[in-house]
């Protein structure tokens, strides 16, 4: 069983200036969900980054406002500048432990493909699934050092999990196996540009033209 994961905030004023706290290494947020007034609350960002880092947007997390009761929440929203990258806002959401909820989950690859003139195309970087908040998946890891062969694919089918505990959201009438997450294709060989060169003249052409140049242009001649 994963160890719990409680991160601590602050409350905030609406009245407090953002731009202060981000000078002082703070991240404004809040907390919203299960029909309840959304709460506004400071962090540190170096804590949180740390904790996003970790637990990503489907791990389970125990907020404590104020060092008061612990709430379970997803991170449902990361905003970041454009600009220098630092974080801008951040939002939890609650969560019921005994109802099941929908998100997004990374597909990492991991291993080596050494096939030569071949690349690992990945297809899709991210699937749908339903699961208990505390079932939600980190990632799903697909091995490519199984693919050995040009057109050899893996699909959503042979990703591995507890079907028992995670559903993947499909929509209906849709085959995982027909869904591909990685495909190993033929490297595209380079075409040579080539220059279209004028064709020589045959020596039957040469004398044709020079005897046309050479030719005079007939005059009338008026009679009276």
């Amino acid at each position: 069983m994963s160890k719990k994961v409680v991160f601590h905030v602050t409350s905030r004023e609406k009245e407090e200036k953002v731009k202060k706290l981000r000078k002082l290494g703070k991240t404004p947020g809040n907390v919203f969900g299960l029909s309840k007034d959304s709460e506004s609350v400071t962090m540190d960002t170096i804590a949180f980054k740390k904790l996003y880092e970790q637990q990503g947007d489907t791990g389970l997390i125990y907020v404590s406002i104020d060092e008061e009761k612990e709430q379970p929440v997803l991170i449902d929203d990361v905003a970041y500048n454009s600009i220098n990258g630092s974080f801008v806002h951040a939002s939890f959401l609650r969560v019921n432990l005994t109802v099941a909820v929908s998100a997004m989950v990374p597909i990492e690859l991991i291993g080596e493909c050494d096939i030569p003139e071949t690349i690992v195309n990945q297809v899709k970087n991210e699937v749908e699934v339903e699961a208990l908040p505390a079932n939600l998946p980190e990632k799903f890891e697909v091995d490519i050092s199984s693919l050995t062969e040009v057109g050899q694919s893996i699909t959503l089918a042979d990703l591995t999990f507890d079907k028992s505990k995670i559903t993947l959201e499909l929509g209906e009438d849709v085959d995982p196996a027909n869904e591909t997450v990685v495909v190993l294709q033929a490297v595209a060989a380079e075409v040579e540009e080539t220059v279209d060169e004028p064709e020589e003249a045959t020596e039957e052409q040469t004398d044709t033209a020079q005897s046309e140049e050479g030719a005079e242009t007939p005059t009338e001649t008026k009679t009276e």
